[in-house]
């Protein structure tokens, strides 16, 4: 059987669900073009037809290259069973719906402060023609009765804004000298659960029927393995 002009196929290049190395059963493989398990003959895949019964699949006859050996092929399952069976369903989380901005009229507007009630105060005298000198018109006179009560009880604000201030940083700091502890009572109370996780995956699996057979074949498998064709008689061959 003459082999096809492709370069040879690794056995590594393979997933191992897709090879089957298993001792008494056909060396066979995934085709990696029609995707339905073929045997393996003379470190070649076996020629076979694709769908149409009529059409040599291009994959005949390719050569593969047999650089994973049996027992590295069983570790590789091994693992693959072992990690399959250390998974845990994820938790669904409900998404919280994002809440709507609030219209331009809901918005609380800003504390008016000396400066602000000033620069309202000045831009009014200099539209307004009534408030020249000491006179105001009374939204004027309303304005610099707002501006003089700010400015009276501006140092009591600013000092107000400091301790608020002050007993900001005073709380972060509480909480980052906080943040180790709460993360080590955190780890102490879930030290176990994970030694525990750790050791069972560790252990090989338990009731399976055979840790090195694949878990999952692809579309297209066949319930049996391929059985050998018999061989033809030389005698009958020449009769």
């Amino acid at each position: 059987m003459r082999s096809n002009s492709r370069p040879a196929l690794r056995l590594s290049s393979l997933r191992p669900n897709q090879i089957e190395m298993t001792p008494g059963i056909p060396f066979s493989l995934i085709c990696p073009d029609c995707s339905v398990w073929r045997r393996i003959n003379r470190s070649k895949i076996q020629p076979h037809f694709l769908d149409d019964e009529t059409t040599y699949c291009p994959a005949s006859a390719q050569r593969v290259e047999q650089d994973v050996t049996p027992e590295q092929w069983a570790a590789r399952i091994e693992e693959g069973v072992a990690e399959i069976a250390s998974r845990r369903p994820t938790k669904v989380l409900r998404k919280v719906p994002t809440p709507k901005p609030p219209a331009v009229t809901q918005l609380n507007p800003a504390p008016a402060t000396a400066d602000s009630a000033r620069q309202t105060y000045e831009a009014h005298r200099n539209g307004c023609s009534v408030c020249t000198g000491r006179k105001h018109c009374t939204d004027g006179g309303r304005l610099a009765a707002t501006y003089l009560r700010l400015l009276r009880q501006e140092p009591q604000r600013r000092a107000a804004q400091a301790r608020t201030e002050q007993e900001q940083r005073r709380t972060e700091r509480r909480q980052a000298q906080q943040q180790p502890k709460r993360r080590a009572a955190e780890w102490r109370r879930v030290d176990r659960a994970v030694e525990d996780a750790n050791t069972r995956r560790s252990e090989p699996l338990k009731g399976a029927r055979s840790p090195i057979f694949p878990l999952t074949m692809p579309k297209g498998t066949p319930a049996e393995p391929l059985k050998e064709r018999p061989k033809r008689s030389r005698t009958r061959a020449a009769a």
